[in-house]
């Protein structure tokens, strides 16, 4: 009986501390979430976080019938399990569909990347970039827009470059960045020599973004061949324990 009334004046207390709750959600949330949320949200990661709430208010409430059931102990794990994945699920669809869209990015950039280089070799990097803005892959072309308005104001201030896409964290798009600032900086009599480093190092990169986009896709069928194989065990279990039934019942 204790253990209900401990429940139930729980249950109070959270309703009643609703409003400093909301308030001060940012103590809950992950702490990758800012990240993955400005490689993917348009609006404020606050909004985002407040909807991950709002279901809790609504199941919580299963809680009363839990104070009644026989199972009492059992009911409550069940419950706080469940209101743990609710609120979790939304980040882990969060940081899966950034993990996507990192990929994605590792794979099309060099690709930009490499239409870059060809106009390069008659363009500066300003107007290289302004050219480029009708290949750019859609994924980065919010990225890309500001980058060259960024430029317009100032092409030789570094900051513009290390600032473009520096929420995917990838190495390789930071050096491909300073690069092109060192290519607008560095004047033509090294330019040249820049230029080639540029080419060699974005072949090995594109290469090994198609190696990884392959391993991706053998490992993906790998595990859609298990799928028949797990089905059949399902089957062949299935039919032994229906026999060993029947034997029982036969004995």
């Amino acid at each position: 009986m204790e253990k209900r009334i401990a429940l139930g004046l729980i249950l109070v207390v959270w309703v009643l501390l609703d409003p400093w709750i909301e308030k001060n959600l940012g103590m809950w949330v992950e702490k990758d979430s800012p990240r993955w949320w400005a490689i993917l949200g348009s609006e404020p990661i606050e909004k985002w976080t407040h909807a991950r709430y709002q279901p809790l208010r609504k199941i919580r409430f299963v809680l009363i019938g839990v104070m009644f059931s026989e199972h009492f102990e059992w009911m409550c794990v069940i419950i706080t399990s469940a209101l743990i994945m609710i609120f979790k699920l939304p980040y882990l669809r969060l940081r899966y569909a950034a993990r996507k869209r990192i990929d994605q990015v590792r794979y099309q950039f060099p690709i930009y990347l490499r239409q870059l280089q060809v106009l390069l070799q008659n363009n500066t990097v300003v107007k290289t970039i302004e050219l480029s803005l009708d290949y750019v892959p859609e994924l980065m072309r919010n990225d890309i827009l500001e980058l060259h308005r960024n430029l317009l104001l100032d092409p030789m201030e570094l900051k513009h470059y290390l600032d473009c896409m520096k929420h995917y964290d990838l190495p390789e798009v930071t050096r491909a960045m300073k690069w092109l600032f060192r290519y607008q900086s560095i004047g033509y009599q090294d330019a040249y020599r820049q230029f080639n480093r540029m080419i060699n190092s974005t072949s090995k990169w594109l290469r090994q973004s198609r190696l990884e986009s392959k391993d991706n896709q053998v490992h993906f069928y790998q595990w859609m061949g298990l799928l028949p194989l797990f089905g059949v065990t399902l089957v062949f279990i299935t039919a032994m324990m229906s026999v060993a039934l029947s034997l029982f019942e036969r004995g």
